[in-house]
């Protein structure tokens, strides 16, 4: 199928389910003229519909169609029963549609019983079960096509009864023109290998447009409106409850980002809790040359820190040769040395 059509099929069945309720997947009542069309085209049943339709269907076969068929075939020698046609799709394909005309539950003639089905009251035509007919001219038209070929050509016109060919040719007409008649109805039909979608008839696009109109005279009705006001009473309630579970944060708001922390400076050492900034760690050579009044300085130092209670600063190891540590230990020993006899001459006197 190209694109065109099968777009324009689509915006159709849009339109039945706008204004009808039509659902998938839809209900397709075939006749006997459709199967034999089908058949004699070697289209595959399902597949074909689905296209044509642009959704999934279920076809579906009445009984009194179903009795048509049956008729005009030859009888079993054995069992004297009518055979089975080729052209009929086993019942797992095409189920059958109960219909009950009377009270034998007799068949009817098939147009009857199907505009029967689609619009089940005469007075007020409406297709309440949203059905899509599917149906075909029947074979003796196309015969009577290629005759009036023949005939164009130059050929000489077979002579025989078309009394038969006439009336089913009227039959399958009456059946789509009832079918158009009644509003909501779509119909399918086969036509030189090809399966078609009618376009809307009158009735359906008068009441169509009466649909439209009335959207935009009366606007929302009272059952949507209630509708629409309980949907938005719904969305404010559920947006004051997210809104109370997060602290008061409006929807869609983003938090203002920090920057990165890994690149970021370090910062530095907070300083005393007076103000002043940490007094210098007094290098080693100077403790050494200041001797025992640097010792006192240092002890004094270590006083007041503690009575500032001030964090210490944590201290690091130097790692110094051997040799220059062996040098300060024996200067240590001779300034001790020398320290002993002054202390001694000062007690002697």
């Amino acid at each position: 199928m190209r694109a065109k059509r099968s777009k324009k099929y689509r915006k159709l069945m849009h339109q039945y389910e706008l204004t009808f309720g039509f659902r998938e997947p839809y209900q397709v009542l075939v006749d006997s003229n459709f199967l034999r069309a089908v058949h004699s085209f070697k289209m595959e049943l399902i597949p074909a519909l689905e296209r044509t339709v642009q959704g999934k269907v279920k076809p579906l076969l009445t009984k009194c169609s179903l009795a048509a068929i049956m008729a005009n075939q030859p009888l079993h020698p054995r069992t004297n029963n009518p055979m089975r046609p080729h052209f009929l799709p086993p019942p797992t394909e095409v189920p059958l549609r109960h219909c009950s005309h009377n009270e034998d539950s007799t068949p009817i003639d098939e147009v009857e019983c199907l505009l029967s089905l689609l619009s089940p009251t005469t007075e007020v035509k409406k297709n309440k079960e949203h059905y899509i007919l599917a149906t075909a001219d029947a074979p003796a038209a196309a015969e009577k096509e290629k005759e009036r070929a023949a005939i164009a050509a130059g050929r000489k016109r077979k002579r025989g009864p078309d009394r038969e060919a006439e009336t089913a040719i009227q039959k399958s007409r009456e059946l789509r023109q009832g079918a158009r008649a009644i509003p909501g109805v779509p119909i399918v039909y086969v036509k030189r290998s090809v399966m078609v979608l009618e376009p809307m008839s009158g009735p359906s696009e008068d009441i169509r447009d009466g649909v439209e109109q009335g959207k935009f005279r009366a606007g929302l009705s009272e059952e949507a409106r209630k509708k629409a006001e309980a949907k938005a009473a719904a969305t404010a309630g559920s947006g004051d409850a997210k809104n109370n579970s997060s602290g008061g944060k409006k929807p869609g708001m983003k938090k203002a980002k920090g920057p990165n922390p890994l690149s970021m400076k370090k910062p530095k050492k907070r300083t005393a809790e007076g103000g002043a900034a940490a007094a210098p760690r007094p290098k080693r050579k100077d403790a050494d040359a200041g001797g025992a009044e640097g010792g006192n300085a240092a002890e004094e130092g270590a006083d007041a820190d503690a009575d500032a209670a001030a964090p210490k600063a944590k201290r690091r190891r130097r790692h110094h040769n051997k040799g220059a540590k062996q040098e300060d230990g024996n200067e240590a020993g001779e300034s001790a040395a020398a320290a002993v006899p002054a202390a001694g001459d000062a007690m002697d006197e």
